[in-house]
């Protein structure tokens, strides 16, 4: 849905009136090398078109009235309910008001449209637009931190706080510090996302493990981005777990990589993004325990004419893809997938945004 037409479609909703309508937007975020969902992994993300888009304006006292476009229910919270009564995403966005109400947050009346498929995760997107909205409803300022703990409850922040930082034509680098953001001149391409119903394996617990490990000789060491090939290779010997000594040297190599496509986006060296993003899928493949399901993606849609660099990402891939030739990698990737694996997988078409 457009902007006129959401707009349109709150007034029918809510009725004319004088108070300013806020407008907040946030697209889905994509990780093109590192690991956004990994606690102290650095991650250089995009947020595609595919989005969250929000109106809100203030109504006095101390209820909220969140309605979605492609429902007519409306969700009604009051700041003296328990969060508890309310189930399913009701539960995640009155809880996520609860939070917003002890900050300050006042009443507001809110319509949001989201275009992000079900099977690709909303939670960040949302949270993060419900947020900028509430607080601007409530003229509460807030920066990017604040606004991504608010967001995070409690949960990891890095894949709020890069939601945040997110710029139109850039990538956001999210690591120890400051988040960044590097020109990313993906004119002429698309982003084709294609997913499984294969899942993705958690990690964490090796990650965490190696972590430790590392931190034991290396005490003043406070994220993965801070490691060193050469403090690896000094404590790998002591790691009994093979599996977590796999998955951190693919992690500490990944550092590398993202500072060698960061320095070329600086000069919009798009090209040798693609070949950092191939390299770090190489490695994944090796290093990273990936399902029969996701190698199958990430090596049919390679080996296409027009696709510039593949990357697992949650349950499936990204491939970048030349804007001329998404038609024929579209139809070839599902044939194949569906001649060898048994069914159609799911696919997106987006923009970076």
């Amino acid at each position: 849905m457009n902007l006129p037409e959401l707009k349109e479609d709150f007034y029918k909703r809510y009725s004319a009136s004088d108070n300013f309508l806020h407008f907040v937007s946030n697209g889905l975020l994509c990780a093109l090398l590192g690991h956004c969902g990994i606690e102290y992994a650095p991650s250089l993300t995009c947020a595609l078109s595919m989005r969250v888009q929000m109106f809100a304006r203030a109504m006095g006292g101390n209820i909220i009235k969140l309605q979605s476009t492609d429902t007519n229910k409306c969700l009604v919270y009051n700041f003296g309910d328990r969060a508890e009564l309310f189930r399913g995403f009701d539960f995640d966005a009155v809880s996520l008001m609860h939070c917003l109400a002890r900050r300050g947050a006042k009443g507001a009346q809110i319509l949001y449209d989201c275009s992000i498929p079900e099977f690709l995760p909303r939670k960040e997107a949302f949270a993060v637009t419900l947020v900028q909205s509430l607080m601007r409803v409530s003229g509460i300022e807030t920066d990017a931190l604040e606004t991504a703990a608010l967001a995070a409850r409690g949960s990891l922040t890095d894949p709020y706080l890069a939601t945040v930082s997110s710029r139109t034509g850039y990538c956001t680098l999210i690591s120890s510090g400051e988040p960044k953001n590097f020109p990313l001149p993906l004119s002429g391409y698309k982003i084709l996302s294609a997913h499984c119903t294969e899942k993705d394996k958690d990690r964490s617990k090796q990650i965490k493990y190696a972590f430790d490990q590392i931190r034991r000789v290396y005490p003043h060491i406070g994220t993965i981005s801070e490691v060193t090939p050469e403090m690896f290779s000094g404590v790998k010997s002591s790691f009994k777990d093979k599996t977590a000594l796999r998955y951190m040297y693919h992690l500490v190599n990944e550092n590398a990589r993202i500072k060698t496509a960061c320095a070329a986006l600086k000069r919009c060296d798009i090209k040798t993004l693609f070949t950092e993003m191939n390299t770090s899928q190489k490695s994944m493949e090796r290093f990273w325990d990936l399902g029969r399901e996701h190698l199958f993606l990430a090596r049919e849609s390679r080996s296409l004419d027009g696709v510039k660099a593949v990357r697992s990402w949650k349950n499936g891939i990204i491939a970048i893809v030349e804007n001329d030739k998404i038609d024929y990698v579209l139809g070839m990737m599902r044939n194949d997938f569906e001649n060898t694996i048994g069914y159609q997988p799911t696919f997106c078409i987006s923009e970076p945004a």
